[in-house]
């Protein structure tokens, strides 16, 4: 029954993103699920391989949610902190249908370019690629104080924490996943049409253990 739901959930996600929506409603968090802190502490590592079945909606609302999303509706501050609450960091998502940014306000996923373009991200992924890429990027116009210096400091400091966000989850909910600065920022800004002040800072490979 368990392996049925699991494939249910998967269709449905491929439907989803094969229709190439221009906003895709995610799925409420699941807050009780997965191990404690301490255990998935004990478990986090970062990946070399990556399975490349498409991650569950459930799964990939509960990623986005913890790596970054909306934890205090009434405030609308986040899961990560950020320097002053700039809320600086942006994540996209690279799958095999499109690249779609994640609006944490939401909870929702808003589509920016169409088609696969997960190759770009770096020439690491040799065999497959993983189903999910996150990429992180700081627009270090929302900081409201500091020289570019400080600003540049911040962003690295708040995508460290995103990133460590990502992993936890990752660990507690049995998925593979690591933080890489390596990729071409050229093709990416020119891809998402990025402006001077939005930094691509790290990309991060998920998806489930490799069976």
């Amino acid at each position: 029954m368990k392996n049925l739901l699991i494939i249910v959930s998967l269709l449905f996600t491929t439907t989803l993103f094969s229709q190439s929506k221009v906003s895709i409603s995610l799925n409420k968090p699941n807050t009780e699920r997965g191990l404690s802190v301490m255990k998935a502490l004990s478990l986090r590592a970062s990946a070399s391989k990556f399975d490349p079945t498409p991650l569950a909606m459930q799964d990939l609302s509960d990623l986005l949610w913890a790596s970054n999303g909306v934890n205090r509706p009434e405030s609308g501050k986040r899961t990560a902190p950020s320097a002053i609450n700039a809320q600086d960091i942006d994540i996209y998502v690279f799958n095999s249908e499109g690249v779609y940014l994640y609006n944490a306000q939401n909870h929702t996923l808003e589509l920016v370019v169409t088609e696969d373009n997960r190759k770009i991200i770096s020439n690491q992924d040799k065999d497959t690629y993983p189903p999910v890429i996150l990429l992180l990027v700081s627009d270090i116009a929302r900081f409201r104080r500091g020289d570019d210096a400080t600003k540049a400091e911040w962003a690295a400091m708040d995508a460290g924490i995103v990133s460590q966000n990502t992993l936890l989850f990752c660990a507690s909910a049995g998925m593979e996943a690591r933080p890489r600065a390596f990729m071409n920022k050229e093709q990416i800004r020119e891809l998402l049409n990025l402006n001077s002040n939005q930094l691509p800072m790290l990309n991060i490979p998920v998806s489930y253990k490799q069976r």
